[in-house]
């Protein structure tokens, strides 16, 4: 009679599994090394509905370039233009976030995202993006401003790029010098019916008057002139057939 045997099947070891998690335990120590970007940046959009009569000329006008700087006053919670033009007057939830980063010494960078004309009124509206960053680290705000700097290129061109940050993509700037900015391009919010795109990225001209502002000679005011007055005949125009 012969004996039976009772054998235990061997266990089965993925050879790919230690390389696995040498390769996830590398990566954890590497993203260890780096700040977060929970406790750093702070990024969304913000569409302006109510202004008045200065932002509306503004909105509608040659000085509104897609992709250019706008300015917050954190004291009074306000959408300033460059030159101090007062353009919307913040409040709710959007306002009480901005002014927390404000008083932790946050950098905000307000950037033009777009802008749209309302018949029903003959007003305007704007899409403006808020970059928030802490400036207690030198690096981390040299990078942030370049980044920054790419995503205003990104708006110029049309694109709308997305501005939340992950852990991931935060480190990809970081490790660039904010070379990096390929974050995904979002939708722009629905409009309602009656209100149509004004402007969503730079003309020609409106790259050629951005370019003299940044590198203002005598020769370039004199190109500045030119193009504004330029610009402001064609928003004119656009205003006319729209109001007429």
């Amino acid at each position: 009679m012969k004996e039976s045997y009772s054998k235990e099947a061997p266990s089965y070891k993925d050879p790919i599994a230690p390389r696995v998690e040498a390769a996830i335990k590398h990566r954890e120590e590497h993203e260890a090394g780096f700040a977060q970007a929970t406790d750093n940046y702070d990024g969304f959009y913000l569409r302006l509905k109510e202004l008045g009569e200065d932002g509306n000329r503004f909105f509608l006008g040659a000085p509104a370039i897609i992709g250019s700087r706008l300015s917050y006053s954190g004291a009074e919670a306000q959408v300033l233009s460059n030159d101090g033009l007062f353009l919307a007057q913040l409040a709710g939830a959007p306002a009480e976030r901005l002014s927390a980063l404000h008083s932790r010494g946050w950098h905000i960078e307000v950037l033009l995202s777009a802008t749209y004309f309302r018949a029903q009124d003959k007003s305007a509206l704007a899409d403006i993006a808020f970059l928030c960053w802490s400036t207690k680290d030198g690096e981390l705000n040299a990078a942030l401003c370049a980044f920054a700097k790419g995503i205003a290129e990104r708006f110029a061109s049309g694109d709308r790029a997305d501005v939340r940050l992950s852990q991931d993509q935060f480190i990809k700037i970081l490790e660039s010098k904010g070379a990096w900015c390929l974050t995904p391009t979002t939708k722009r919010d629905s409009i309602e019916k009656g209100t149509v795109v004004f402007k969503a990225r730079r003309s020609g001209t409106e790259r050629i008057t951005a370019y003299a502002l940044r590198h203002k000679t005598g020769c370039n005011i004199l190109a500045i002139l030119f193009w504004l007055a330029l610009a402001g005949g064609i928003a004119a125009l656009i205003w006319s057939l729209f109001s007429g």
